[in-house]
């Protein structure tokens, strides 16, 4: 049985003359960032959540507040996730249909999705293309993208080299800054989450502090990715 490589997968998707609504698959693209403009919506909210909406100010001890800002980190960062995971989605079964597949992709549908017994059987396969993009659900839905590793990873397999590059270029940022925002506020997140956003190096139990400002910077940095992505994805 010959080797089947990068070249071989993806030989039987349907041809770049299959029918494909374009209008159709921008708008699902505009949807990932609608999912995300609503999902940050609320992360927002919390901000404010001691304030009415005539600008009084509420009697909300420090300590709920604080969990409030908790709250905004856990919220922006799973916003973000939510944004980048139907993004790729939309522009991997894109790539599929189109029969234009990154190496990466190619690497990652040979290595990743398919055993090398299972791609032997199905990549000259009529409904090979049903079939990677019924494993990409499956393989997706378990997946988290969050940390700049796992973002930039997942977004080559869509074409985007570089992509926290590209975004520091694109809003003339410092890209190791902007690098290692994210992974504080993604470790910030996973704290909070899996350790109460305790600090367990301490023999007492020990809160970790947190304030308006810093949630705040939370929302505007996942904005601010999210924002770039959705420009650099338009003028491609």
């Amino acid at each position: 049985m010959s080797e089947v490589n990068e070249s071989t997968v993806g030989k039987s998707v349907p041809s770049k003359e299959a029918p494909i609504d374009v209008n159709q698959e921008n708008e699902k693209s505009e949807q990932a960032f609608r999912i995300f403009n609503s999902g940050i919506k609320r992360a927002e909210n919390l901000l404010s959540i001691n304030l009415t909406s005539t600008e009084d100010t509420l009697s909300i001890s420090e300590d709920k507040l604080e969990d409030s800002y908790r709250a905004v980190i856990v919220l922006g960062i799973s916003a973000l996730d939510a944004y980048i995971k139907t993004f790729l989605i939309v522009k991997i079964k894109k790539s599929l249909l189109e029969r234009n597949l990154s190496r990466d992709l190619k690497i990652y549908i040979k290595e990743e999705l398919f055993s090398k017994d299972e791609l032997h059987q199905v990549v000259l396969e009529n409904n090979f293309y049903e079939k990677v993009v019924a494993k990409f659900d499956q393989d997706f839905e378990k997946r988290s993208f969050q940390g700049q590793k796992s973002i930039d990873k997942f977004m080559k397999l869509a074409g985007f080299t570089q992509v926290f590059k590209q975004i520091a270029n694109s809003a003339d940022r410092s890209v190791d800054i902007l690098l290692s925002s994210i992974e504080e506020y993604t470790q910030r997140r996973h704290l909070i989450v899996h350790c109460g956003d305790h600090d367990l190096t301490q023999t007492e139990l020990t809160e970790n502090k947190i304030k308006k400002e810093y949630a705040s910077k939370c929302i505007d940095l996942v904005k601010l990715i999210v924002k770039e992505i959705h420009k650099i994805s338009q003028s491609k």
